[in-house]
C-alpha cells in the first residue's frame, strides 16, 4: 500500500513538472484517483517543498511555481548522480556495511561497492556502535534542508521545538548539532549522538539561521565549544611524556607552547569558550595534564578526581 502511494505521488510530481497546470477533476478521471486523494497528495507535496512551491489559480487549478525544484526529486543531474556515488563510497568507508539496514533491493549495489572499495581500502569502522537508523537520518536531513523545527526523543525525554543545524561525522560517530531554545545551558547549543535519537517529529513551521550560527558550526573545534561566548585564557602544564603530541598537532587553533617550567613540565596556553573544552583534554591526558587556570575549570576537574577516588572505595 505504501509503495502504491509512493508511485502515485511520484506520478503527480511528474505531471506538475511536465504540464502547465493540473485540473484535479481531469486528473482524477485520468488516474482513477479520487479528487480528495489528489488534493491530499498536493498538500503533502506543498508541506515537503514549502507552501509557496505550488500555487492555486483563479480557476482552481494547481501549478508548480518552481519546476526545477520539484524535478530534483525525479530527474537528478549527472553532477548530482556523481556526488551521490561519492557519498555512497564515503558512507561505506566511514560506516562499513551501512546498507545492511536498507531494503534487500539494495543488496546487489552494496556487494558491488563493497568489492570495489576492498581493492583500495582496509576499512576499520566502529563495530560496536549502534547502527544508524536510516529513517531518522532521512527525517533529520529533511528538517535541516528545509529548516523546519522538530521534536527529538532522545535518552528518554522529548526535546521540543528544536532547530536541527547539521549532521556531523566525527571520530567514528554520527552527531547532530542542535539549538534547543528551551535549554539555557550553553545558550541552547548542544550536540547529540545520532544513535541516542529514537524518534523525530517534524513541524511545518520554519526557522532562520544567523550568519554567526553558520560560522560557529563551520568552525567548531570541539562539541563543547561555547555558543555566543567570548573566548578566555586557559593555561595548562604538561609533562614531557605527552609534550611531543602537542608539538606535532595543535589541539585547538589558539594553542601556544609558552615556556618550560621549573619542574621540567611545559606551560601551554589556549583561548577557550567553555571550561568543558579543556576538561575534555584533562580527562584524555590524565595524569600528565594539569589545569593552571581558569580556577573554575581546575576546580571542576578536582571534583572529578575526588569522585574517582571515592569510587575506588566502592565494593563491586
Amino acid at each position: 500500500m505504501q509503495n502504491k502511494k509512493s508511485f502515485e505521488l511520484l506520478n503527480l510530481l511528474k505531471e506538475l513538472v511536465k504540464t502547465s497546470e493540473i485540473n484535479v477533476k481531469n486528473y482524477a478521471l485520468k488516474t482513477a484517483l479520487s479528487e480528495r486523494t489528489i488534493r491530499r497528495y498536493l498538500s503533502d507535496i506543498r508541506e515537503y517543498f514549502g507552501e509557496d512551491s505550488i500555487m492555486i489559480t483563479s480557476r482552481g487549478n494547481y501549478i508548480a511555481v518552481d519546476k526545477d525544484l520539484l524535478s530534483t526529486v525525479l530527474l537528478p543531474s549527472q553532477k548530482e548522480r556523481d556526488e551521490f556515488e561519492k557519498l555512497i563510497d564515503l558512507l561505506h568507508i566511514i560506516n562499513p556495511g551501512f546498507t545492511k539496514v536498507l531494503p534487500s533491493a539494495y543488496k546487489r549495489i552494496d556487494d558491488k561497492l563493497g568489492k570495489e572499495l576492498a581493492d583500495a581500502f582496509l576499512i576499520k569502522g566502529s563495530p560496536h556502535e549502534k547502527p544508524i537508523n536510516i529513517e531518522i537520518l532521512s527525517q533529520l536531513k529533511k528538517a535541516i534542508k528545509f529548516r523546519k523545527y522538530c521534536d527529538i526523543y532522545s535518552e528518554g525525554r522529548w526535546l521540543k521545538e528544536v532547530k536541527a543545524l547539521k549532521i556531523i561525522y566525527c571520530k567514528g560517530n554520527w552527531q547532530l548539532a542542535v539549538i534547543n531554545p528551551q535549554d539555557p545551558q550553553n545558550n541552547g547549543f548542544s550536540v547529540i549522538r545520532l544513535c541516542f535519537i529514537d524518534k523525530v517529529n517534524i513541524h511545518s513551521h520554519t526557522f532562520n539561521i544567523s550568519t554567526y550560527t553558520e560560522n560557529f558550526i563551520k568552525n567548531l573545534e570541539s562539541f563543547w565549544d561555547g555558543y555566543k561566548c567570548e573566548p578566555y585564557l586557559c593555561e595548562v602544564a604538561v609533562s614531557d611524556e605527552i609534550l611531543k603530541f602537542f608539538k606535532v598537532k595543535k589541539l585547538f587553533k589558539t594553542q601556544n607552547i609558552a615556556e618550560s617550567l621549573q619542574n621540567g613540565w611545559t606551560k601551554i596556553t589556549f583561548e577557550i569558550t567553555s571550561d568543558d573544552m579543556i576538561l575534555m583534554l584533562a580527562r584524555r591526558w590524565f595524569p600528565d595534564f594539569i589545569i593552571i587556570s581558569p580556577i573554575s575549570a581546575r576546580d571542576k576537574f578536582s571534583e572529578l578526581a575526588k569522585r574517582y577516588l571515592l569510587n575506588l572505595n566502592v565494593k563491586f
